[in-house]
């Protein structure tokens, strides 16, 4: 089922978080508004806002003014991190456009990262709801950690653990994508079981989603996946196919990519090939889309603790969409 069917339920309220979205990016400084636009208009399928939307309507809201609020304030803070991940990673495309770091310097881009994320907290507080300011605050810090531990492995890939590995995904992606799930099941005033499920459904679905993005950083197309493949080897990021290939290749070929992560020199094109390769030739890709789809089992598990609804239904087909998607 492609995305666009799955989330037509919730269409118009969408439609009034875009706008939500574009009122709250609005500044008296020109070029606030202008770089925010700039990716905000540069495509992304608003996954987390449509999770918030239909977590909460699962849980029987479908209407009102805070749904709308916390929908679009988790979507301006997710773009405020997207904003530091490309001035950190040294970014040079986002959403198969170049970078906002690139078209505008790394100065402005913090900045308006940090606009974006006061911006989306303020929709979140209007929700009037300190248990929501502590659920998003809690995804900020992780998200954080989740950033100083990818760094801290960048020059030590040989050493990372399948566990390692993991832990850089909890926090990273699966912190906000957890939030969005949990804001919605709180914002319905819902019975705290129905919170726990939701929040493990997002938590699952968050790792799946990033299980599949490290896969596709190997054999995605570029101009559908909206950036460079091979990006996170560039990077000197260890992501999950890698470390599958690594340990299933015989002890001769480990030992020879070893020695190529392991030199102080960037990898050049040839060496970045060439282990892409070994990726493909020893199913790292297949083992990584494997993991995703267990846990989107788990996922899909956790909604048993929800009442049956076409919400419902729609948030296990958006599940089954992650884990199937080529870009």
């Amino acid at each position: 089922m492609e995305f666009s069917d799955i989330i037509e339920i919730i269409h118009p309220s969408l439609a009034e978080t875009e706008r939500k979205i574009d009122e709250f990016i609005k500044s008296d400084i020109p070029l606030v508004y202008e770089i925010a636009k700039y990716l905000l208009g540069g495509g992304g399928k608003r996954i987390r806002p449509s999770l918030v939307l239909l977590s909460s309507a699962a849980c029987g809201l479908t209407d009102g003014e805070d749904r709308i609020a916390a929908a679009a304030g988790i979507e301006l803070f997710h773009a405020g991190t997207l904003f530091h991940d490309d001035v950190v990673d040294q970014a040079e495309f986002r959403r198969g456009n170049a970078s906002s770091n690139i078209v505008w310097g790394n100065k402005p881009t913090v900045l308006v990262g940090d606009f974006m994320l006061a911006r989306g907290l303020e929709l979140i507080y209007s929700c009037g709801s300190f248990e929501l300011l502590r659920v998003v605050s809690r995804a900020s810090s992780r998200l954080a950690e989740g950033h100083v531990l990818e760094i801290m492995s960048e020059r030590k890939m040989v050493e990372i653990s399948e566990d390692f590995c993991f832990s850089v995904i909890d926090h990273k992606t699966a912190a906000l994508i957890e939030c969005s799930t949990e804001t919605g099941a709180l914002l319905a005033n819902t019975s705290n079981g129905a919170v726990r499920a939701l929040s493990h459904y997002g938590h699952n679905i968050g790792i799946a989603f990033q299980l599949i993005d490290d896969a596709l950083d190997y054999c995605s197309e570029e101009n559908k996946f909206g950036k460079k493949t091979g990006q996170d080897l560039a990077e000197r990021k260890m992501t999950l196919p890698l470390y599958y290939s690594i340990e299933n290749a015989p002890e001769d070929v480990r030992r020879k990519v070893i020695e190529t992560l392991d030199k102080e020199d960037d990898l050049d094109s040839s060496e970045i090939a060439e282990i892409s390769q070994l990726v493909a030739h020893y199913r790292g890709v297949d083992l990584t889309r494997q993991r995703a789809k267990e846990f989107v089992v788990e996922a899909k598990k956790s909604l048993d603790e929800i009442p049956q609804n076409d919400y419902k239904e729609s948030l296990g087909h958006l599940a089954d969409y992650v884990a199937e998607r080529n870009f």
